[in-house]
């Protein structure tokens, strides 16, 4: 039996418990007001983060995020750049960019000379896994259709496939990963860190609470009852077996890594992932790091996710090109 079947059981049962304690943390924390920044943080004006949001057709409401421009935006107004789309995970929203120390780490790789300048792009996905969900919620074509041409006509960046990359954290992990499989022509690059990843939807009998916890999670993302074959068109994982041929036509590049202390057990479903491409010819780079599951992870290994991306991303012109994006057109 594949590995990634062998040990869905168990990663969803981990993944139920990572939401409870996610929505518990969340209940308990303070209001912003009542928390205090450590004394070195730097603030969104520093970081060269804005929110801003758009009226998203395929959601039928507006989409908010976050942007982060290099230092080089306001000063060099004929300057385009590469742009990441990156993805947050379960329970967030587009602030967790910057509050949970990303912005402050990619300013710091960026000042260290490990990567140079591009624009980061942080849309809020609610619980959704970025997929256009059997419930009608259109969170791929939000992204896809109206994000994405959004951002290259309203900001400087260079618009062509080879300077644009997409990145995710656990369940943004899940929606790069699907996002980039589904659209490889749209993509330079996919990163990812604790990506979110299970095989099967749980079938829960009797007094099973876990597992009937978890269908009211995703019943409504992926039908109510849960539908197995949809599930399986909106899988990465079985996405990557069923589009191999173009992912692998279109040159994608494509790393992932996993804390190898994760506490919810996507190291074990991240490892069948790397068998899983690596089966498929599918090139690829993946890692297991020492760490646990989440933001302080990520940061921790982020030098290795930017100089990745920094590096497939086809920058010859990004200094000077005008380039009209042909997305969505």
């Amino acid at each position: 039996m594949d590995i990634l079947k062998q040990s869905g059981i168990a990663v969803l049962s981990l993944f139920i418990a990572f939401v409870s304690n996610a929505a518990a943390r969340l209940l308990q924390q303070p209001s912003p007001a009542s928390q205090s920044a450590p004394p070195a943080a730097k603030s969104a004006a520093d970081l060269h983060v804005e929110y801003a949001s758009l009226q998203s057709a395929a959601l039928g409401k507006e989409l908010k995020f976050a942007v982060q421009f290099p230092p080089s935006y306001q000063s060099d107004p004929k300057r385009r750049y590469p742009v990441l789309y990156f993805l947050h995970g379960m329970f967030g929203n587009e602030g967790e960019f910057l509050r949970r120390g990303v912005a402050a780490a990619v300013s710091k790789l960026r000042e260290e000379g490990a990567i140079g300048e591009f624009i980061i792009v942080a849309p809020a996905g609610e619980n959704s896994f970025y997929l256009n969900a059997k419930n009608g919620v259109r969170y791929e074509d939000a992204i896809i259709q109206d994000l994405i041409p959004y951002v290259e006509k309203t900001y400087r960046v260079i618009g062509t496939r080879d300077a644009r990359a997409i990145q995710g954290i656990s369940m943004g992990g899940w929606g790069a990963l699907l996002l980039a499989f589904k659209h490889p022509e749209m993509f330079s690059t996919v990163t990812t860190h604790s990506a979110a990843l299970f095989t099967e939807l749980p079938h829960p009998s009797g007094d099973d609470r876990r597992s009937q916890f978890m269908l009211r999670l995703i019943g409504n993302i992926f039908g109510t009852p849960p539908d197995e074959e949809f599930f399986k068109t909106v899988n990465p994982v079985y996405i990557a077996d069923a589009n191999a041929s173009a992912i692998k036509k279109s040159g994608i590049k494509i790393y992932f890594d996993c804390g190898e202390q994760d506490r919810y057990g996507f190291q074990e479903s991240n490892k069948a992932f790397d068998e899983r491409l690596t089966k498929l010819g599918i090139a690829h780079e993946f890692h297991l790091f020492p760490g646990n599951h989440g933001w302080e992870y990520m940061i921790s290994v982020a030098d290795h996710s930017y100089t990745f991306l920094w590096k497939n991303f086809k920058t010859d012109a990004k200094g000077t090109a005008q380039v009209r994006s042909r997305v969505g057109q």
